[in-house]
């Protein structure tokens, strides 16, 4: 990660080095020569980047006409990885952009001219050592392809191993840095020309952007996410993953197994059979989204090939997600809503899952708003004929009308399910998506409220209550000190005495109750460390069973008379 400890922490941070106000002055003169001049004047900042404007390119229209996102798409290629990456990064975030721009971004390419295969010899030999060579039999000097950062030779090692070689462009770390350096400056007077810009938390985009981007520039990272890949589908034969070659693998090259393997679009050529191939696509997303909780990020056709046997290979893991056991748990609910066209569930369970912006959100007109965008989606239609990528994708862009947005893992979540969708109906449309995550979501819900999972909860939970009770004593003391002083002011309401002796009653009564509660599931949970034989069945000693029950009688108790 020494790539994202060199970028400011702060976005506001001023662009004074010498190369970077000639980079940033490159960038903005490309994008005003592609039409996009009224966000730079907007900026305020062409004196100091001594940049010079028609009055025709001012105007808001010419950025925003028909064919804006073909000119956003050129605008990212000519600029070069960083930008590229962006463009990438943004097409998850319907969000921030017009449906139009996105499925113009989606298409963009990361492919460039392959560098001179003296260039990438020049960073294996400084990454491997001067006898790099000695390691290998035969290297093809013509990439297999060529991208923003890396490029991918052939090779075969001495003792018989077929490889791909990906070798990082050299130079490319600096310029990165003064892009991303200069990104996060321009976020920050993005956010003070436009004040809606705020709500859409640009500058927290774009540290995310510089957080992925490092990954995807340490190749130890990507190894690591090939070896989790490796773990979570060791007992799947339909799946296979790359095997990395650690010993000749650094932050700027990285040795794999070499696979071989079709693209769908010449399985779909063949004429043969697509279905089953559909099948194990789906159960290997599914698999990644709502058991494993770590995601392949770019699992479009081009990182997915197709093996003998109907066998997926899945490659170019520099790009990942992850889904907490919480998120993972919002997922449910909000999967749960959809399924069962409970229009209301999915706003609560969608609002549980956003993360609330500055200024206070009207709950009520995020809620309608979800229910009208829900049943555009849902009402009158055939669960089979669900599009979920697209559902949630244009949710998301309606929450940011209401000032909250999605963690950045969920977009990028959103972004595979309509990745997993489309190329699955475009090679087998009979294929019915909701049916193919179903058995998932089911294992989900059961692993949500498996007697494991709940006899961790009921521990953190005794945990946290065992904290507060033992921190009590020395706080109580300061709250008599403050009391006695005069410090602590308490103030009533006036009311009848009759109504004061009752709430008080019912006060006591509700404490005594909640101790009781404490008291209950602490010994069930005292006893579930004792070793007795799991009997009850719910897979856990009776003795706890009879505590856990007593302590959900006294919460519902609690919640009757609150």
């Amino acid at each position: 990660m020494s790539v994202l400890r060199t970028i400011v922490s702060s976005s506001r941070a001023l662009v004074t080095g010498a190369k970077d106000v000639a980079r940033f002055r490159e960038i903005a003169t490309v994008f005003v020569r592609h039409g996009f001049g009224w966000w730079v004047a907007q900026l305020k900042l062409r004196r100091e980047l001594q940049i010079e404007l028609s009055g025709g390119e001012l105007t808001r229209a010419a950025v925003g006409n028909a064919d804006s996102g073909k000119r956003l798409v050129a605008a990212f290629t000519q600029l070069g990885p960083t930008f590229v990456k962006l463009g990438q990064i943004l097409s998850t975030r319907p969000d921030l952009l017009s449906d139009a721009v996105i499925a113009e971004l989606t298409c963009l390419q990361d492919q460039v001219s392959p560098l001179p295969f003296e260039q990438i010899e020049g960073q294996l030999r400084s990454n491997l050592g001067p006898k790099w060579r000695e390691q290998f039999s035969e290297i093809d000097e013509a990439p297999l392809a060529s991208a923003s950062i890396a490029q991918v030779h052939r090779a075969t090692l001495t003792t018989g191993e077929r490889v791909a070689l990906k070798v990082q462009r050299p130079g490319l770390r600096p310029k990165i840095v003064s892009d991303l350096n200069i990104l996060l400056a321009t976020a920050g007077y993005v956010e003070e020309a436009f004040p809606e810009a705020a709500a859409m938390d640009l500058v927290g985009v774009i540290r995310g952007f510089a957080k992925s981007l490092a990954q995807e520039l340490d190749f130890c990272v990507e190894a690591r996410n090939i070896a989790r890949f490796h773990r979570n589908f060791a007992s799947d034969d339909n799946v296979r993953v790359p095997a990395v070659y650690d010993a000749l693998s650094t932050e700027e090259v990285l040795c794999m197994e070499f696979i071989e393997g079709r693209k769908f679009s010449e399985v779909l050529q063949s004429g043969e059979d697509t279905r089953p191939l559909v099948e194990v696509y789906f159960k290997t997303a599914y698999k990644m989204l709502f058991i494993d909780g770590f995601f392949h990020g770019d699992l479009h056709p081009g990182n997915v090939l197709v093996q003998e046997g109907g066998r997926l290979a899945i490659i170019d893991c520099g790009m990942v997600g992850r889904l907490s056991p919480s998120m993972k748990d919002k997922l449910i609910d909000i999967l749960w809503a959809v399924m069962s066209e409970d229009m209301e569930a999915l706003a609560r369970s969608f609002y549980a899952l956003a993360i609330p912006t500055a200024g206070k959100v009207d709950y009520a007109a995020f809620e309608a708003d979800v229910v009208e965008i829900a049943e555009r989606y849902l009402g009158g239609m055939p669960l089979s004929e669900l599009q979920i990528g697209e559902l949630f994708g244009e949710l998301v862009a309606g929450a940011t009308r209401h000032r909250v947005r999605m963690p950045t893992d969920f977009t990028m979540m959103f972004k595979a399910i309509l990745t997993t969708e489309g190329l699955a109906r475009s090679i087998a449309p009979d294929v019915d998506p909701l049916e193919q995550a179903r058995p998932f979501i089911s294992q989900m819900i059961q692993d949500r409220y498996s007697s494991e999972r709940i006899k961790q909860t009921l521990l953190s939970d005794f945990h946290l209550l065992s904290r507060a009770a033992h921190s009590l004593p020395q706080r109580l003391p300061a709250l008599l000190e403050d009391i006695h002083e005069g410090r602590l002011a308490v103030g009533l309401a006036p009311a009848s005495l009759a109504a004061l002796d009752k709430a008080s009653e019912r006060r006591m009564n509700q404490g005594v109750r909640a101790a009781l509660t404490i008291t209950c599931i602490a010994c069930g949970t005292y006893a579930l460390g004792l070793g007795l034989p799991a009997t009850s069945p719910i897979g856990i000693p009776w003795i706890s069973t009879l505590f856990f029950a007593a302590a959900a009688y006294g919460v519902i108790g609690l919640r009757w008379r609150s």
